[in-house]
């Protein structure tokens, strides 16, 4: 086991109890208790672990101490950084992935600024105590490459794939997680909901006129031939929607959507947000809406097989919205995985800022399989 897999063995351990003494760690881990305290302390000193009050076991007076570790929310720090359609956004997180002051905007009124206004943000937020960078953009990315290949956040340019050399430059060689914005969030749930390494999940985002999904296997983002999210939002139905920004009409991102709902009710004013807080079955548009989100849904369920599904959205604050939208898709699973795969909502809000970002970069310090590093990279520790 190199010295990258034992870190994240202990922070991993401590992530999940908040605090384990050195003993515990020998119990959770096996690892043998010379190695095990060599790497604590080296985690101590990069300022990734502290150690808690002394606490005594066994009575008062009896028992030797036993000092309990904890992860350090006070000396590193991670910054999220997020491309999206019109702007960029950047901040930072404690190690506890807590914000760390405010969250930094700037608008994109032009895509060829886009990369100059990133690297202008990332350079007022990264320093010396800065641990890694988390970066998304929505679309397809070539993080070997450093480069944006396909991306809502590009229309209106002609060129090919952009490159984001002058946002690594600005990082002075510390990690930079570059992934598609649907994998930040499905490291943010993975790591606010202690999800099992050895399940598959299936997450699905949606919003008004937004559809993406992720695919965790065994814990690890499913990369695929290139860095994306599973396009569930390019999935495409035989209706009559706006033309989507991918060139086609009939993509559920652009069913899921007010203006949708619109096309079928011609008298309709109300978003899908307020009608979907008002939803009691009687909405038509509404219901057509739902069944063609829970079709598209379920298809995708039904190809993973995962064994949870999670649906993302504030919209599942809305109970009997969500009640009718989950027995729709349950409809449309194979028998066989109805009663075995579990479906799951969280109302998570801003699931695509900087914030979201900033999980890549803890995910990654916390678990293998978010960033693929070079084979020397591969054993480097996080002291680092």
């Amino acid at each position: 086991m190199n010295l990258l897999t034992r870190h994240r063995k202990l922070l991993q351990a401590i992530w999940r109890e908040r605090a384990l003494s050195r003993r515990e760690l020998h119990q959770r881990t096996g690892m043998r208790p010379n190695t095990l305290g060599s790497d604590a302390a080296g985690l101590i000193k990069a300022g990734i672990l502290r150690e808690r009050q002394t606490t005594s076991r066994g009575g008062a007076g009896r028992g030797r101490p036993r000092v309990p570790l904890e992860i350090d929310p006070g000396r590193r720090h991670v910054v999220g950084a997020a491309v999206r359609p019109g702007h960029v956004e950047v901040g930072r997180l404690n190690l506890l992935g807590e914000m760390v002051g405010e969250l930094h905007t700037q608008a994109v009124r032009d895509v060829s600024t886009l990369v100059t206004s990133l690297t202008e943000l990332l350079e007022q937020q990264v320093d010396s105590q800065t641990f890694a960078v988390g970066m998304t953009i929505p679309g397809f990315v070539d993080p070997a490459k450093h480069s944006i290949l396909f991306s809502s956040a590009l229309i209106g340019s002609n060129r090919g794939p952009v490159s984001l050399q002058p946002a690594y430059d600005v990082a002075r060689g510390m990690p930079i997680v570059l992934e598609n914005d649907m994998h930040a969030l499905a490291a943010r749930w993975l790591l606010t909901h202690q999800g099992q390494q050895q399940e598959d999940v299936l997450l699905v985002y949606f919003e008004d006129g937004q559809l993406g999904s992720a695919l965790l296997i065994d814990g690890r983002p499913n990369h695929g031939c290139v860095t994306g999210a599973n396009e569930l939002g390019h999935t495409r139905m035989p209706v009559e929607t706006e033309v989507c920004y991918c060139g086609h009409p009939g993509c559920l991102e652009r069913i899921c959507s007010t203006d949708f709902l619109h096309r079928q009710d011609r008298d309709g004013n109300s978003t899908l947000a307020e009608r979907a807080s008002s939803f009691d079955g009687s909405d038509k548009a509404l219901k057509r809406l739902m069944d063609l989100l829970a079709m598209g849904i379920a298809n995708a369920a039904n190809f993973t097989r995962a064994n949870r599904l999670v649906l993302v959205s504030e919209l599942t604050r809305e109970s009997q919205f969500t009640d009718t939208l989950i027995a729709s898709i349950r409809q449309h699973l194979l028998t066989e995985l109805k009663e075995r795969m579990r479906i799951e909502h969280w109302d998570q809000a801003a699931a695509r800022t900087a914030e979201t970002a900033g999980w890549l970069a803890l995910a990654n310090l916390y678990y293998e399989g978010w960033h693929q590093p070079s084979p020397r990279a591969a054993t480097t520790s996080p002291t680092t």
